[in-house]
């Protein structure tokens, strides 16, 4: 009987190798059509996606709230049908609050970062000539004047203005808007993108507060649906994995937009006090790209150190040397004390993880990677140790570092 049994389980993983082979024959020859396909499907999907997203960064937000105000409401003992519209009219609340907030950081970054960041862009593109001979006369006085032939001849003899139209060019060309026309067509193409995008946003806040005010309701039926489909010990392995991949995304996400924050406030009030220009603009920069672990910090140095010198030489210097020492301060301080060991993954990985998710999926992919690849690692830790301890094999992987075979354990 045990036999047939094994027999079967390898009848049925036969035909499982076979099939994926075959699934992966047809995605490799129909590659493009079906990365096509799949785009339009994500098309179609997004309002799900962003719902989900929301209800991701409510959640926190929403239980904090709830915890609270509940105790405050039910303080004395109340009848059951009374006890249950409380809870109900609580969380509704709580979730209205929690979009709210969101909705609230959203506006405050359109109202106060991006029309900063517009302004800021048309100045510089107005006066970059200016700017640049400003960046020459502080080199030339610099250095005591003693290159002040080179220097007059780098602000008369036009290869200043060279430079600025080989960016041009070089920007015209990655943005593809070589003409007029060209640049009306992408406009148009982005303003209708963004049309559809603030209507997806739309449904998609309706989704996430469905999915807040019922999510028990949800868990349960997921919950249900996986123990009726699978095995026992499948199902509740598949319930591990889920309560370790939220635990690690919640611990990562919510850690680093933290630890973002404060970074972002801190450039601030340091721009602030030594009377930097573009305080807000660069704060917002050096904080957003701080998500964005091991890369990120050098990342948002770049422009802001670059935007700052070509207005203020010195003050350029100083910047700099204050976002290095500001990632010391983040990477062995404030980020630890925030963050903990939220993933538990090598730096090797870590590295590997932004580089491909940031390959595959851009930002997204370098914010989700480091957790992504934390997931997949404790998948594969969990399987390979449950074949070892199927096999009686040691678990401890310092065992196999000095031995040349194993044997069963007794």
């Amino acid at each position: 009987m045990q036999e047939k049994e094994i027999e079967k389980r390898n009848l049925k993983k036969w035909f499982f190798a076979r099939a994926m082979l075959i699934i992966l024959f047809f995605a490799i020859l129909r590659y493009a059509g079906l990365f096509e396909a799949l785009g339009k499907f994500n098309d179609i999907i997004l309002p799900i996606y962003i719902g989900m997203a929301l209800a991701f960064l409510m959640n926190p937000i929403q239980s904090f709230l709830e915890r609270h105000w509940l105790g405050v409401w039910l303080k004395k003992p109340k009848k059951e049908k009374t006890e249950k519209r409380i809870r109900s009219f609580v969380r509704t609340v709580c979730t209205l609050v929690a979009l709210a907030v969101i909705i609230a950081c959203v506006a405050a970054f359109l109202l106060l970062v991006l029309p900063r960041f517009i302004e800021t862009v048309r100045y510089l593109s107005d006066n970059l000539y200016e700017k640049i001979v400003g960046v020459v006369d502080w080199a030339d006085e610099l250095t005591n004047y003693q290159f002040a032939d080179v220097m007059e001849r780098t602000r008369t003899d036009g290869r200043i203005y060279v430079w600025i139209e080989t960016a041009e060019n070089w920007l015209k060309e990655y943005l593809q808007v070589s003409t007029t026309d060209d640049l009306i067509a992408t406009a148009t193409n982005y303003g209708i993108k963004l049309g559809s995008l603030v209507v997806d946003a739309l449904i998609g806040m309706f989704i996430a507060i469905y999915l807040l005010l019922l999510k028990e309701r949800y868990k349960g039926f997921c919950k249900r649906f996986l123990y009726g489909t699978l095995s026992l010990d499948r199902a509740n392995q598949v319930v591990r994995t889920v309560r370790k991949g939220n635990e690690l995304f919640y611990g990562f996400i919510i850690g680093k937009l933290i630890d973002s924050a404060i970074i972002g406030v801190l450039c601030f009030i340091f721009m602030y006090i030594m009377q930097m220009p573009y305080m807000l603009l660069c704060s917002f920069i050096v904080g957003v790209t701080n998500i964005i672990p091991v890369f990120g910090p050098y990342i948002g140095a770049v422009p802001t150190v670059i935007l700052i010198f070509v207005t203020n030489p010195p003050q350029g210097i100083l910047f700099l040397f204050f976002i290095i020492l500001l990632q010391q301060v983040d990477g062995n301080l404030i980020g630890p004390r925030i963050l903990g060991d939220s993933t538990g993954v090598s730096s090797i990985w870590v590295i590997i993880a932004i580089t491909v998710g940031g390959g595959l999926f851009g930002f997204l992919g370098m914010l989700l990677g480091v957790p992504t690849c934390a997931l997949l690692l404790y998948i594969g830790d969990e399987f390979v140790e449950s074949r070892l301890k199927r096999d009686h094999l040691p678990v401890d992987p310092t065992v196999y570092c000095e031995a040349r075979e194993m044997k069963r354990e007794e």
